[in-house]
């Protein structure tokens, strides 16, 4: 006996501008659902009717009823029929049509079409199997009715099919017969196009994506020719998509969109920047780096060593050694904490370093000790510093830095150093829980913490114990300092560029979103450490910088428009050798290394859709102290503070990195709104007021 199918929700949209193709309406989640079986087809048939074909065979029908209200799917009625032969089904009006895997089309008429709660009756005359529309059908990617016409799209090409229904004289009116015409070419060339449909005559809309969310639905318009009217209404819808058709389309009112009654005004305040000045760090509190070590069971790591390396020098040649030069060493206190103060006098290799990101020295701060058992441990903290030449706006960056950073680095035990330098494959990489995510997701998957652990090559693991070596759990043993010290280089696996995001905007309505990465960038972006068991966690950030004044962004997107923004990014896979008396161990680190635009390529890209963050929906559930509205035709500007921290800013070899930006004068987001004045434009800060610390404002 097969498995029964997983249940499936049925989620409802509303599409505002229809008639136009949505050429500057949107598509938006009215957050009405409902769960259907697994097994079971839908197709609607207008007015709110919608048809169930169970896995048995049975037909039912449903009223939506959410606009005044009620269910999804409020029951109708069940007809004891068996459509369980049907291979392609579609109704419109009071026509139900049903295609056998013969290929012949049996053609039902409904008395009630307006409640799909009449009497439903088959016609006696089919539609052959052999005839041109019947074998079009068959053949057909997908198949849609919208007054008295047939639609079907087969490899990016869609046709139209008039069809004839004859009726009697009798009251109400009975269907007879229906025949289907010559048909014509309305559209051809829609590469990609796996679905489509309409929600009304002279309107067609199409997706590339119907079993992930990658699609993009496009709008089109026209009766004899189907013209593009927006090339991208919406992105991330799921699944089959079926529509209400409506036998007439309405203008767009130009009011703000709503599902259900019109919304209130609600009472808040006009948006208005703080003028309060930026709080600026002192030097020296940008110039000193500090920490936590503990052991593997939270206890602190008292009496280490700490190595203070320049970060940035890591070899630039995939396959090359080097060891990275020492600024400095200190010691963990007895609570394990630590701290070092930058040298005024930098080498001059670190200096050129320094200057080339835009005025900020990453370092990496690493303690080792061993065992009673032997068993070396060791943990690397990435942090940065500023020294006192570097501009302001990178002193506020790094100073700031420290909020994200976390309260602790735990010391890991160290793999056997066997010289094998390989790496999962493309294939394995592929399957990982931070792969999926990058492919297929159209939207962000939010600002949530990562998780704890990630592996490379598959799900984040659960319960995981990186500290069981060789059958022993190490993680409760004493750490002590390793007599002699230990010996540290750097071998780089690979380079990467890789599109990170830095930004994003929001513009809802009648909106314009603008997104400003100017001159000297500054992003602070994670950096992963391996374990024993190849999995990876995150051991504080790098920031990264440039000083060759290139600016990237958009400007005046929207209506309806939510996307984050994306610059690239170098990044390396590096080996960490620590070799202590004759025993060598290492692990492996990912780490930002520079802004680098790649030959040929973008030096800004968009990066996922993030408009589910606006709406009235989100309004309503923001608090009340974040809300403000802005005047028509004027701005909001938010160019201080720091941004939200991007949970998903890229994916290197299946790892998911976190990153932020400083905003200030070079680095903004920008809303105009625009001049309707039915109602107000609203916006509202994630973290806290706009005028505040919002770290990123939405749009309504």
């Amino acid at each position: 006996m097969p498995a029964k199918s997983a249940p499936r929700t049925l989620r409802k949209y509303l599409d505002w501008e229809p008639k136009s193709g949505n050429a500057s309406g949107v598509f938006f989640d009215t957050e009405k659902t409902a769960t259907v079986p697994g097994d079971s087809r839908l197709f609607s048939a207008g007015s709110g009717v919608i048809y169930e074909i169970t896995a048995s065979g049975s037909l039912k029908s449903y009223k939506d009823q959410t606009a005044v209200g009620g269910s999804l799917l409020a029951p109708a009625k069940t007809y004891d029929v068996n459509w369980t032969n049907f291979r392609k089904v579609w109704a419109v009006g009071k026509l139900l049509f049903g295609q056998a895997e013969s290929g012949e089309i049996t053609v039902y008429s409904q008395s009630d079409p307006s409640t799909g709660a009449g009497t439903i009756s088959e016609l006696t005359v089919k539609i052959s199997a052999t005839s041109p529309g019947a074998v079009a059908i068959k053949n057909a990617d997908g198949v849609w009715a919208v007054g008295k016409t047939i639609y079907t799209l087969t490899d990016g090409q869609i046709q139209a099919w008039p069809f004839m229904a004859s009726e009697t004289m009798t009251s109400p009116p009975r269907v007879t017969r229906v025949a289907l015409g010559t048909p014509k070419i309305i559209a051809t060339g829609l590469t990609g196009a796996v679905q489509a449909w309409s929600p009304g005559p002279g309107t067609i809309n199409t997706s590339t994506g119907s079993r992930d969310y990658s699609g993009t639905i496009k709008g089109y318009t026209g009766t004899d020719s189907l013209a593009l009217a927006n090339a991208e209404i919406a992105t991330g819808i799921y699944g089959q998509v079926f529509a209400d058709t409506a036998d007439c389309l309405a203008d767009a009112t130009g009011e703000r969109p709503y599902f259900g009654s019109r919304p209130e005004e609600p009472d808040v305040p006009a948006a208005v920047p703080d003028s309060t000045p930026e709080p600026q760090p002192a030097p020296r509190d940008a110039q000193t780096v500090s920490g936590r070590f503990v052991q593997g069971d939270g206890r602190p790591a008292a009496g280490l060593d700490v190595v203070i390396e320049a970060g940035d020098l890591v070899p630039d040649e995939v396959g090359a050694t080097t060891t990275l030069p020492v600024l400095g060493k200190t010691t963990t206190r007895e609570d394990g904490s630590w701290s070092f103060t930058i040298p005024d006098t930098l080498p001059s290799g670190v200096r050129n370093v320094v200057e080339e990101n835009g005025g900020a020295l990453n370092v990496t701060a690493t303690a080792t000790g061993v065992t009673a058992t032997g068993v070396i441990m060791s943990a690397s903290k990435f942090t940065t510093a500023a020294p006192e030449t570097a501009p302001t706006a990178m002193q506020a960056s790094v100073a700031t830095a420290s909020e994200e950073a976390p309260d602790a680095s735990s010391l890991l035990p160290q793999a056997p150093d066997n010289g094998n330098d390989l790496e999962p494959s493309e294939l394995a990489t592929d399957a990982s829980w931070g792969s999926i995510q990058d492919k297929y997701t159209v939207d962000a998957i939010g600002d949530d913490p990562l998780p704890e652990w990630q592996d490379p090559a598959g799900a984040p693991p659960k319960d995981y114990n990186p500290y069981i070596m060789n059958g022993t759990d190490v993680g409760g043993m004493e750490i002590t300092p390793f007599l002699g010290g230990c010996e540290r280089k750097t071998k780089t696996l690979k380079k990467y560029i890789k599109y990170t995001v830095v930004a994003e905007g929001h513009a809802y309505w009648d909106a314009k979103a603008s997104v400003d990465y100017d001159e000297k960038m500054t992003a602070n972006i994670e950096a992963a450490v391996s374990s024993p068991g190849g999995k990876y966690k995150i051991s504080g950030s790098k920031s990264v910088g440039n000083s060759f004044g290139y600016s990237t962004g958009y400007t005046n997107q929207g209506p309806y428009f939510g996307k984050q923004w994306k610059v690239p990014i170098e990044y390396k896979k590096v080996k960490v050798t620590i070799k202590c008396g004759g025993t060598s161990v290492s692990h492996k680190e990912i780490l930002a290394t520079k802004y680098k635009v790649p030959s040929g390529g973008a030096t800004g890209k968009y990066g996922k859709n993030v408009s589910a963050k606006d709406g009235g929906d989100d309004f309503k559930k923001s608090p009340k102290r974040n809300r403000a509205y802005v005047e028509p035709g004027a701005y909001f500007q938010l160019s201080k503070g720091r941004s939200v921290k991007f949970s998903a800013a890229v994916t290197i070899d299946g790892l998911v990195l976190s990153a932020s930006s400083q905003l200030d004068r070079e680095h903004k987001q920008r809303v105009t709104a625009g001049n309707l004045t039915s109602a107000r434009h609203y916006i509202w800060g994630k973290n806290g007021p706009v005028s505040g610390k919002p770290g990123v404002f939405y749009s309504w």
